[in-house]
């Protein structure tokens, strides 16, 4: 890519500060890359392609290869304590830094682009469903407690996603992407799902994005 004469002529007319570009990695140089986290001239740059990023998938790929180092390193770290291990959790850090970036408020959020974009990866991929809610408990005196109804146990992880599967399903999801999706929440593994369609694990991943974001979308869910 970073040679690639259509991708230059393009980054080329986005009406980027500084000299035309001659490689892709002087982009990400431009961006900040590898220069410290106080270079403000580097994240000012950033926000540019950001912005634009909001509806080009060349400037969102460039800005993703930006902020990949700590994005791996949140992987690896993550990857000790989860199931799955690395592979997972750069999954899951990929595929929330993707969608973080194509959605980035600009305006709200001009500054330190960079780390915002990965705390942020690593808020939503391992730290928002992790967070227990807290309860406050009124104490009752004992013939009160032994009028109270019993709690409703609450839905389980599983029965959520297969309420969100089912509502999916209704409003018209993609077939492959929802077997897939079903399949995997069900235990199957992404090795075992290839093989049966006939495809490389990559691809199953991908299509596992690919799903997770239309489920979303299709459920109206940011989870």
């Amino acid at each position: 890519m970073s040679t690639r004469h259509r991708n230059l002529q393009l980054i080329n007319g986005w009406g980027l500060p500084g000299t035309p570009i001659a490689d892709l990695d002087e982009v990400l140089v431009r961006a900040g890359f590898g220069t410290g986290t106080t270079d403000s001239n580097g994240d000012r740059y950033l926000l540019l392609l950001v912005t634009r990023a909001a509806h080009d998938e060349l400037a969102a790929r460039i800005v993703l290869q930006r902020i990949l180092p700590p994005l791996l390193a949140i992987a690896r770290r993550r990857g000790r304590i989860i199931r799955g291990g690395i592979d997972e959790a750069l999954t899951e850090t990929l595929s929330h830094a993707w969608e973080l970036i194509r959605t980035y408020p600009v305006d709200r959020r001009p500054a330190k682009v960079a780390a915002n974009l990965v705390r942020d990866a690593e808020y939503f991929a391992f730290v928002r469903n992790a967070r227990k809610r807290t309860v406050t408990i009124d104490i009752k005196p004992a013939d009160e407690l032994e009028r109270l109804a019993q709690p409703q146990a609450e839905s389980s992880a599983s029965d959520e996603l297969s309420r969100l599967l089912c509502e999916a399903d209704k409003n018209g999801m993609t077939q492959k992407r929802l077997d897939v999706l079903k399949r995997l929440a069900n235990g199957d593994s992404f090795e075992l799902v290839a093989a049966d369609y006939g495809v490389a694990i990559r691809t199953v991943r991908t299509w596992r994005k690919e799903g997770i974001t239309e489920l979303r979308a299709r459920t109206l869910c940011v989870a």
